[in-house]
């Protein structure tokens, strides 16, 4: 049975055995096996949120980072800056359980800082990749905590490779840097930029351009293989 559908859709007519079929097709559907989605879930394991204080200055905030292994966490240079006063840092792989931490190393020519966590040994870490063999067009997620929301993911593609401000640069770090397109969500800073092969190819910096005030411009990515140096340092 056709069933018309009057007024100002008229002229328009809605086969309903055709639509409950439609319905039955979908609830008995099962989810598509996605990779991408996979790469997600293994990164979620590893990534955790940041939260700084400084006494001195009455202020607090957060960040993003993730699990490198023996309880180093790698984050942005700016959540912890060399010239900031902090307090305290505590970490959450599950928004629910805080873990104090110690600054280790925050480089601003490369925007990377890590701090030591005991209670992140009881997390997977995850492994950096070589940044110089991305390409253009590569799928990557974005996964962080923006904000302070925990488990955020963001999924996109590398849009540039090597992109730098040159000699207006705030820093080092903003010259020889990554591109995604990614819509990186304000806060997000330290958070894992993970590939399809389950490695870490960079970490967010933050956002670049004329209007990055506003969060409109390049999502800007400090390189693994950069990141690699400030962790050989260290270990």
């Amino acid at each position: 049975m056709i069933k018309k559908v009057p007024g100002e859709f008229r002229g328009f007519s809605l086969d309903l055995n055709l639509v409950d079929l439609l319905i039955k097709t979908s609830q008995n559907s099962e989810k598509i096996d996605d990779p991408v989605k996979q790469v997600i879930q293994l990164g979620l394991q590893s990534s955790c949120s940041i939260y700084v204080r400084s006494d001195s200055s009455k202020s607090q905030w957060s960040g993003s980072g993730f699990h490198a292994g023996n309880g180093l966490i790698v984050t942005a240079g700016h959540v912890i800056p060399l010239d900031a006063d902090i307090s305290e840092i505590n970490v959450s792989f599950d928004n629910k359980q805080f873990y104090p931490a110690n600054p280790i190393k925050s480089d601003p020519n490369i925007d990377a800082g890590v701090i030591y966590c005991e209670g992140a040994k009881r997390f997977p870490d995850l492994k950096l990749g070589d940044s110089d063999t991305l390409e253009k067009g590569d799928i990557i997620a974005v996964i962080g905590a923006p904000e302070g929301f925990h488990d955020t993911a963001i999924v996109g593609r590398i849009s540039n490779l090597h992109q730098g401000l040159g000699q207006g640069a705030p820093s080092q770090a903003w010259n020889d840097i990554i591109f995604v397109d990614a819509d990186i969500m304000e806060g997000s800073s330290g958070g894992m930029v993970i590939g399809t092969d389950g490695l870490v190819y960079g970490l967010v910096m933050g956002v670049t351009g004329q209007h990055a005030d506003v969060g409109i411009g390049e999502s800007s990515v400090s390189p693994s293989n950069k990141i690699k140096k400030i962790l050989a340092e260290i270990v």
